[in-house]
């Protein structure tokens, strides 16, 4: 039985939760003699348009995985990015609206004729859910099809043909406890379809030099929070920066500083200017050492069905701030005991100054959150619980 992901967008060096989880989990099932295949686009990244091909269509092999590209359709931005525009807004869609999203939200006719004309001794799984690949891929052969759906409260997750998907796929394998909640209570139960709670594994941690990332960026021994991530609304970024700028006027003797890492833009206040340091898009070292050197790790969004960034934290050693609107990543910080949960600037305040006045706080935070990964998230666990489904599936006729 070859375990296939199917993904819009695949390979080392991109942005992108789910893309991170994919990689990482084909990896790492293929590295424990399951055979695998993911099935994607020729397209780089979600950053990129949509109608420029960046790969060539063809048979790679990446990490010891076959990877398997096919050109997409091309895109009608006039239809797409008005109806996007009005999702991302929560505002109500009409069914048309939604067939001619679906439509352009990244697909591949070659793609999916390589899933009705190779059924026979695979299965699929469709990872994220909110592209063509899977609101339409997952129609082709719905008895072989799981959904790995990474799902958020957003204006997709409320669409008709979302719904429908859900419906349709033989199983729907999810992230964490509040991502399933949040499904179970947008689609009646889920009550067509197999239900499964899964999590996502986390890579143990290289080496980390933290005074290599003081010294190089001429620190000392100032303390400082660190984001990671892609900047932008969406990953509510700009309430970060807007809480650490009334911190540094509300507490003006303060030698905080924010440190920002990965994709997009955020505008910064120029009170905070000198005491935010933007590096853009990093290496995975520096990235390492600088949670390593960190006071804490922020991660304000409100829309992860999992958080990856968080788990290198802890697995660093290093406490972690989280929005209180978000489920999955509050979960995670009240169940590990790794972190604060704040969700205005008030309670941003409170927990920085409790990390600032004692830093064994932050250590202590630091190793509980070590434990809850490895007891819970270690890729051993992960790939256990998918080699048992697999395997399961392949007992099954059809």
């Amino acid at each position: 039985m070859i375990a296939t992901f199917v993904i819009p967008f695949y390979g080392e060096n991109i942005g992108g939760g789910a893309e991170t989880h994919c990689r990482r989990l084909v990896e790492n099932l293929s590295f424990r003699g399951i055979e695998t295949e993911v099935l994607t686009t020729t397209l780089r990244d979600l950053g990129t348009h949509w109608n420029s091909h960046y790969h060539n269509p063809g048979i790679y092999s990446i990490n010891g995985v076959t990877v398997r590209r096919f050109s997409p359709r091309l895109v009608d931005t006039d239809v797409f990015v008005p109806i996007n525009e009005k999702l991302m807004a929560r505002q109500k869609i009409s069914f048309e609206e939604e067939v001619f999203f679906t439509e352009n939200a990244i697909n591949s006719d070659e793609l999916f004729a390589f899933i009705g004309d190779n059924q026979k001794d695979r299965i699929y799984f469709f990872m994220p859910y909110c592209f063509g690949t899977s609101w339409n891929g997952t129609r082709v052969a719905p008895w072989k099809s799981f959904l790995i759906p990474c799902l958020h409260d957003e204006g997709y997750a409320d669409m008709i043909q979302t719904r429908r998907m859900f419906d349709r796929a033989s199983g729907v394998l999810f992230n964490s406890a509040a991502e399933m909640s949040l499904a179970m209570e947008k689609y009646d139960g889920l009550k067509m379809t197999e239900v499964m709670l899964m999590g996502e594994g986390v890579d143990e941690v290289g080496t980390a030099y933290p005074e290599k990332f003081r010294k190089t960026y001429g620190l000392g021994d100032k303390p400082f929070i660190v984001y990671v991530g892609r900047r932008d609304v969406t990953k509510n970024t700009p309430f970060l920066v807007e809480c650490f700028a009334k911190y540094k006027k509300n507490n003006p003797s303060s030698q905080l500083k924010l440190i920002l890492m990965g994709s997009g833009s955020v505008q910064v206040p120029a009170s905070v200017m000198e005491d935010t340091l933007d590096l853009g898009f990093v290496t995975e070292q520096v990235k390492r050492d600088a949670i390593s050197a960190s006071t804490a790790l922020c991660q304000p969004s409100v829309m992860e069905s999992f958080s990856i960034v968080i788990m290198e934290s802890w697995r660093l050693g290093r406490p972690v701030l989280v929005h209180s609107a978000c489920g999955p990543t509050s979960d995670h910080a009240r169940a590990s005991g790794g972190g604060f949960i704040f969700g205005d600037f008030a309670e941003f305040e409170d927990a920085v100054n409790r990390l600032l006045a004692d830093s064994s706080t932050a250590s202590e935070m630091g190793k509980r959150g070590q434990e809850y990964v490895e007891q819970n998230y270690s890729w051993g666990v992960i790939c256990r619980r998918f080699k048992k489904l697999i395997e399961s599936c392949g007992e099954l006729v059809f």
